[in-house]
């Protein structure tokens, strides 16, 4: 346990109150120190060593939160010319070296797992069907790497975590009024999306995932306030619910329900009644005022002859020979894929040679993204990254002391799910918000850990103290 740490966590520690997470405090502060009792370093209480001070990390951090608002709003893809995330990471960069945080990754069984992954992605770039397309990737990949070392350097306690999780809720309800404010989406589509052309959200289908990925984050903040605060975070559900609806996307309510499926099953009644009364109100909201050919869209689910039932029919089709296609390169170069990011010039070529017309879209699944493009080797990492962020969760949403600690676990292994299931009709596995709930969760179960284990040093001390 390094110096920094305890320093941060003594300096939430105030003597017979709760703690910023909800603990109570086992030591009291340095003033209160019996000076007989304490006659060395050695014997004195944790709090009693030296003065809290500033810790050197915590000016990065908030640093941090400023980048992490940036990557997940997207915000700088619509300002032309814009490069404050360069220079962020820049400044982060150096951050870790001034803290000595740079090996904090590697303290991460999470972190290891996406080091490796990258690594895999690397290492598959020289084999690739166009190397220049694949390198473009590693570059992303390369990003998403640095903002997980990022934030195991920066995020490094629980309530550095509840910063992080309240970040990306203010990011997504951004991204929820820019959409409804500025709109944009693709040319030729009533469907909602922010900005246009090649920028990420103006995807229908990625806005909508971006936007219901912070909604549980959203609700963990507005239940960790009271008064006006939570009242006011609440709101914010309004328009992040208007513009996920107003992209159409079927994806994205497929996996809103199975985020609160998961909550259904772990909260308790009042909170299920809560979050039935929610869904009345959006589902009539939804009838009354989304436009005529999103309600079609959506009731495509259940109507068997429509319009939009012909359109999902003809687009369910193309994702199954997108999924075969997938399968095929996949069982054709299982080792190292055809490139990472090179699925579409990859059937391209095969299809030119067998004389068929290729489809020139990407896999619109980032499994099968990884497997055609990186091999099952890739696809294994990908999938323990997952597993592992949510996996982790559980022993804390279960057994943990602390009712914060254990709704925060919840909350993140919603986003986790729900990100996990948009990535079954997205190509996102090598950045994005993927990388951000993996993230979050990895510096979650770090920080609980290294709570726990302050907790049993205290502990220990206060024992050796009374002998």
């Amino acid at each position: 346990m390094d110096r920094e740490f305890t320093l941060d966590y003594i300096a939430f520690q105030r003597p017979g109150a709760a703690t910023a997470t909800g603990d109570q405090v086992i030591y009291p502060d340095s003033a209160t120190v019996d000076p007989i009792v304490s006659t060395s370093p050695e014997r004195r209480p944790l709090a009693a060593r030296g003065p809290v001070g500033v810790q050197p990390y915590k000016p990065f951090h908030y640093l941090l939160l400023v980048y992490l608002f940036l990557y997940c709003s997207r915000i700088t893809e619509l300002v032309p010319n814009a490069h404050a995330s360069i220079w962020l990471q820049l400044s982060l960069l150096v951050g870790m070296v001034i803290t000595g945080r740079m090996g904090a990754i590697l303290r991460m069984p999470l972190g290891k797992v996406m080091i490796a992954f990258t690594c895999w992605i690397a290492f598959c770039v020289p084999f690739s069907v166009w190397r220049g397309g694949s390198f473009e990737v590693l570059l992303t990949a390369l990003q998403a790497l640095a903002l997980v070392a990022f934030m195991a350097s920066f995020v490094r306690t629980i309530p550095d975590c509840l910063r992080v999780m309240y970040t990306v809720a203010l990011a997504m309800a951004v991204v929820g009024v820019l959409a409804l404010a500025v709109g944009g989406g693709r040319v030729g589509s009533t469907r909602l999306g922010l900005g246009e052309g090649g920028r990420t959200l103006s995807d229908a289908n990625f806005l909508c995932l971006y936007i219901l990925v912070g909604l549980p984050f959203l609700w963990l903040s507005a239940s960790l306030r009271t008064g006006f605060k939570r009242a006011l975070l609440m709101s914010l559900t309004v328009p992040m619910f208007a513009g996920a609806a107003r992209t159409g996307s079927r994806m994205g309510l497929l996996t809103l329900v199975a985020g609160l499926l998961l909550y259904f099953i772990f909260s308790s009644v009042k909170q299920r009644l809560v979050v039935i009364a929610g869904g009345i109100v959006f589902l009539v909201g939804a009838l009354l005022f989304l436009p005529g050919d999103i309600k079609e869209r959506f009731a495509t689910y259940f109507q068997a002859h429509s319009t939009q039932s012909e359109e999902a029919a003809a687009s369910a089709e193309f994702r199954r020979q997108l999924l075969i296609r997938g399968l095929e390169l996949t069982a054709e170069h299982p080792f190292l894929g055809v490139g990472p990011g090179e699925f579409m010039d990859a059937e391209a070529q095969e299809a030119a040679q067998n004389g068929e017309r290729a489809v020139w879209h990407y896999t619109h699944n980032s499994y099968i993204e990884v497997s055609s493009e990186t091999g099952i080797v890739g696809l294994v990492l990908f999938v323990i990254a997952l597993f592992g962020a949510y996996r982790g969760l559980s022993p804390i949403r279960n057994k943990n002391s602390n009712t914060r600690v254990r709704r925060a676990a919840l909350f993140t292994q919603m986003a986790v799910l729900m990100a996990a299931i948009g990535a079954s009709f997205l190509s996102i596995a090598y950045g994005g918000i993927v990388v951000v709930v993996v993230a979050i969760s990895a510096t979650l179960q770090a920080a609980v850990a290294n709570h726990a284990k302050l907790n049993r040093r205290v502990i220990a001390d206060v024992a050796r103290l009374q002998t």
